[in-house]
């Protein structure tokens, strides 16, 4: 099973994130352009082709595609992350990447919204990691762990996470925030349940689709679909419906 962060940055952060069978997918200008956009999702059973493949997109194709599609208000030299906000100013990161648990640190652009108003850069740790949402506008940082993908409209973030069977991490994360002028609004927490997400697609600016997984009877680090959900949203009121085709034994 891949590793997202170990694909993404070359070190061993365990997570079971796994998105790409393609090299690229082409995104328009009306689209947002991430990682998630750029690398489709693995199945779950994924052939050593297929993984190759993601790794292909997830460490060199997609990351150069973002850098230079972003190249007017993101910038990486020498190890320093520069990435403009809308008044002219500056966020400064730098890498830390010498053999150092404590202090080991590594930055790239994950991608942004078809505006350039939010983007996501990537903090890898030791055995750890983070997405960063910056927001241009008000400048502000809103770290999370899972996942981001936004909404059509860029109204909308859902986040998500999978790693109850890491023997580092022992997280689900499944969480839903509107964006605003101020710090992101959490509208759903579905932390608790006992699935993750597999994969996810927005329908609609206000209506998602999720692929849910758990564990397989026989194999307990073996992931297996077990359902999915669909999710509304109206204003800030959130409407979950799950439909589980297998339940865990």
């Amino acid at each position: 099973m891949i590793k997202i962060q170990q694909v993404l940055n070359g070190f061993s952060l365990i997570c079971c994130l796994v998105m790409a069978t393609v090299p690229l997918q082409a995104a328009g200008s009306d689209k947002h352009m991430t990682l998630h956009t750029l690398c489709d999702q693995l199945p779950l059973q994924s052939t050593d082709q297929q993984v190759l493949t993601y790794e292909q997109c997830a460490k060199q194709q997609g990351p150069e595609q973002i850098a230079k599609h972003f190249a007017d208000i993101y910038q990486k030299k020498q190890g320093k992350v520069k990435l403009a906000y809308l008044d002219g100013g500056e966020l400064v990161l730098q890498d830390f990447i010498a053999d150092d648990a404590e202090r080991y640190q590594n930055f790239s652009l994950w991608g942004c919204d078809n505006s350039k108003r939010y983007c996501v850069i990537f903090k890898g740790g030791w055995e750890w990691w983070s997405y960063l949402l910056i927001d241009r506008k008000t400048k502000l940082t809103t770290e999370l762990t899972g996942e981001p993908v936004f909404s059509p409209d860029s109204q909308l973030v859902f986040e998500y996470l999978d790693t109850r069977n890491s023997d580092t991490f022992d997280r689900n994360i499944i969480k839903l925030y509107r964006l605003n002028d101020n710090k992101p609004k959490l509208l759903l927490a579905l932390n608790d349940t006992d699935f993750g997400v597999r994969s996810m697609k927005w329908l609609t600016p206000s209506t998602l689709e999720a692929t849910l997984q758990d564990f397989a009877p026989d194999d307990y680090y073996r992931y297996v679909a077990v359902g999915s959900m669909k999710v509304d949203i109206a204003g800030d009121t959130v409407k979950a419906v799950i439909e589980k085709t297998t339940q865990r034994k």
